[in-house]
């Protein structure tokens, strides 16, 4: 365990931590997420380049962390009609997730059993799921339904000719898959998750706009990207006037079967790196304003009175104009409405309970480059109490060198937020091969660094116990 005397951010009176801002809460101060903390704390500061781009490595994860935890793969909302399917490549390995039933999905091994053509390699529909190579056919929930010249595999039957399954467990309107048919359920990997998610009510909600982006630099890296706001004052100087960067809080939930890391970040705020002028009434405008320009462009900022709680002013104006929009009761508080806590699921999933910027991120491994990697992100709205939601905005996908602001509009002018985290991954990558080699790691700091000490940490621990449970 760390020691006790770490500092846990860095705040004043007039730019109080997250953790005070959180304590603050007016309205609904009973949510489980505002006095929630962490079980553990890491002590891993150092953490080897190499393991961003040595092959070796990347397949001791595709063997012993891809291949052994719960995976996000999809929501329920990709594949709405039975037959609906997506593929869902991790590395080398490939699976496909198909409605079989009006409330029913199954995951499969993404290979034929004849000669191992791929039977998902696109989002497609159909009544049933037929090889392109010899139009072997199975019915929706992976039974055997024809085999043409069947006489010649008579050792292939109806009882002994199925696809063969992974595991499936649903959350929230996610669907996660887990090739370890001994895995600890889902619920056991989510830990505080769905507890703090519940009124945020993520079943009820919908994809409204989605890219895929293609990135040169290791999963890895471009995960730790957002595992910390250290980066904010050098990659989003433009936010440091509203955004609590070093008073930010984190957390790590650690158990036997699962991890979950949350960094919380305030908005409406002055980072403690802004300069005296950028006072709270001027954050909490700037705040309003993006909101307005993202989110909600028929509507006007709030006037705020510099006398009163801006916070709570904002989380007012938000809820009330939230609920307007969306056609639904929106009663979360002032932090949920506001802040950025993202909330990160063991290995590559993040959620962010967040009305103001309400993310979902998946980050995947390349097919065969460990410097390459796949970044999905989701906007996800709140559709209408009862009936069907809206229908899922399709993915966008994007090459290495495009940039998010021009081909995702839907974004706004986060896409340029994106696009400034992207420009750091390429140098991120060709930098991990230039360290010295005396010294070949990384030196992360104690507190805003931990959850990438810990998922470190933790991969390093399963593969070891991996390979020894193959010897």
């Amino acid at each position: 365990m760390a020691s006790a005397t770490k500092v846990r951010g860095y705040g004043s009176t007039e730019r109080p931590l997250a953790t005070e801002m959180w304590k603050r809460e007016a309205h609904r101060p009973d949510h489980p997420a505002l006095s929630a903390h962490g079980n553990f704390e890491p002590d891993n500061h150092h953490v080897d380049h190499a393991r961003y781009f040595d092959p070796a490595r990347a397949q001791d994860e595709v063997d012993h962390v891809w291949t052994r935890n719960w995976l996000l793969a999809c929501r329920e909302e990709d594949i709405p009609e039975i037959g609906d399917r997506v593929p869902l490549q991790v590395g080398s390995h490939s699976y496909f997730i198909i409605r079989s039933g009006e409330d029913h999905f199954k995951a499969f091994h993404n290979s034929c059993l004849h000669r191992g053509t791929l039977l998902c390699s696109k989002k497609e529909s159909a009544e049933t799921i037929r090889c392109p190579y010899h139009a072997w056919e199975w019915n929706a929930d992976g039974r055997l339904k024809k085999i043409p010249s069947h006489w010649d595999f008579p050792e292939i039957t109806r009882n002994n000719g199925s696809l063969p399954e992974i595991r499936l467990e649903r959350w929230g309107g996610f669907i996660f898959v887990n090739a370890d048919k001994d895995a600890a359920p889902l619920s056991e990997a989510l830990h505080v998750v769905p507890e703090h998610f519940r009124e945020f009510a993520p079943e009820r909600r919908y994809t409204a706009a989605r890219f895929r982006k293609l990135v040169r630099a290791n999963w890895k890296i471009t995960q730790e990207a957002f595992q910390e706001a250290y980066h904010l004052y050098a990659t989003h100087p433009e936010a440091v006037p509203f955004t609590g960067d070093a008073q930010g809080q984190y957390e790590i939930w650690s158990g036997d079967h699962g991890h979950v890391g949350r960094n919380l970040t305030c908005s409406a705020i002055p980072s403690m790196h802004a300069p005296n002028e950028d006072t709270a009434l001027k954050a909490g405008m700037m705040f309003a304003q993006g909101m307005c320009d993202w989110h909600y462009p028929q509507e006007k900022p709030p006037v705020l009175d510099e006398s009163g709680d801006i916070r709570a002013q904002l989380g007012a104006w938000h809820r009330e104009v939230a609920s307007r929009v969306y056609g639904r009761a929106i009663d979360l508080p002032d932090a949920v409405m506001l802040d950025s806590p993202l909330y990160f699921v063991y290995p590559h999933a993040c959620f962010w309970l967040s009305e103001a910027v309400p993310f979902v991120y998946q980050f995947l491994p390349h097919e065969s480059d460990p410097e390459m990697s796949y970044f999905d992100v989701r906007v996800l709205l709140p559709g209408p109490d009862e009936g069907p939601l809206p229908p899922a905005a399709p993915a966008i996908e994007l090459d290495a060198d495009q940039s998010v602001f021009a081909h995702c509009p839907d974004f706004g002018f986060l896409g340029y937020i994106f696009d400034q985290d992207m420009s750091n991954m390429p140098l991120i990558q060709k930098g991990a091969h230039s360290a010295d080699p005396e010294k070949p790691h990384t030196r992360l700091s104690a507190y805003q660094e931990m959850i990438i000490q810990h998922w470190n940490k933790v991969m390093d621990e399963q593969i070891a116990k991996g390979k020894t449970a193959k010897t």
